[in-house]
């Protein structure tokens, strides 16, 4: 599917059709924050085709997509979203998103509730309900601390912070500095490999940063509250796991929206779709069938529907 020009950029579309039958609800997938369409893939994406097309998009500055000088908020984010589905005729969708792609999807349930089916979050941190991220990173010991100053990797930046923005930017460092040891070295500090496709990505990815308005956007553009989403009535599937700092977001969110199933998954971090995709896909894909089938409402707590 070619480049799409949206609410003034151009987004990176693919379209995965469906494999079997036809007439199926699509699903629409929003990565998070550094990422790329690409995420969805690993985390197994062309599996759901099975339910319905699939169409995993850019996000404007990131994969493929056009890098405008400005618009990097949520609310832009979420018109970029709801224009694409202008764009494609996509009258309703299932909206699969990870990380900051929930803001994202939350902000456009919440502008168009009738374009959105259902939603599914995956380890989704709200901001409005969770202010301050502490990320999982564990006392650095001398023997690793040694490594990092050689590759000329502060200390500060990886003790001090507690925003997504500089850890995401962090770790791109690291892989461009560390090369070939990237994997153990993010490892030994995140708990996880690296999360950079090549060394482009990760260089777009600093340089994404280092843009006063990207920054500012991201950290001020919120356009939601935590009572605005008592208003969300679509089913809704939230996942987290619990090796992950996101927990307070997905327990807030299954308390305020009513008919949604909260479902932790033990023994994961932040990245598990990509990591572990069998622990995302296998509820996810129950939880479709059943909205599919027309079902309507759903406990607020876990349920028959995301076990395994």
């Amino acid at each position: 599917m070619p480049r799409i020009e949206v609410n003034g950029t151009v987004l990176n579309v693919t379209h995965l059709p469906q494999r079997r039958g036809q007439g199926g609800t699509p699903l629409l997938f929003v990565h998070g924050l550094a990422a790329s369409s690409a995420f969805w893939y690993m985390a197994g994406a062309p599996l759901l085709a099975r339910l319905g097309d699939c169409l995993l998009y850019d996000l404007r500055g990131h994969g493929k997509s056009a890098v405008p000088d400005d618009g990097f908020g949520v609310t832009t984010m979420a018109n970029d979203l709801l224009g694409l589905m202008d764009q494609l005729e996509l009258p309703r969708v299932h909206l699969v998103a990870h990380s900051f792609g929930g803001m994202i999807s939350l902000l456009a349930a919440l502008k168009a509730p009738e374009r959105v089916a259902s939603l599914i979050l995956a380890d989704v941190r709200v901001r409005p309900l969770q202010q301050k991220l502490d990320l999982p990173v564990r006392k650095i010991p001398p023997r690793l601390a040694e490594r990092l100053e050689k590759i000329g990797v502060e200390m500060q930046s990886i003790s001090d912070q507690d925003d997504g923005i500089d850890y995401l930017k962090t770790v791109a460092r690291i892989q461009l500095a560390a090369g070939e040891e990237a994997n153990e070295l993010l490892r030994e500090i995140y708990h996880h490999p690296q999360l950079f496709r090549n060394r482009k990505t990760a260089e777009k990815w600093i340089a994404l940063t280092e843009r006063a308005s990207f920054v500012e956007d991201l950290k001020h553009g919120e356009s939601f509250t935590a009572r605005d989403l008592k208003a969300l009535t679509q089913p809704m599937l939230v996942m987290y796991g619990t090796r992950s700092t996101t927990g307070p977001s997905a327990q807030a969110i299954s308390r305020l929206c009513r008919n949604s199933i909260l479902h932790p998954v033990p023994d994961v971090g932040h990245f598990f779709p990509m990591t572990q995709p069998r622990l995302f896909l296998r509820p996810a894909a129950r939880f479709l069938r059943a909205v599919n089938a027309g079902r309507s409402s759903f406990p607020k707590t876990v349920g028959p529907l995301s076990r395994d």
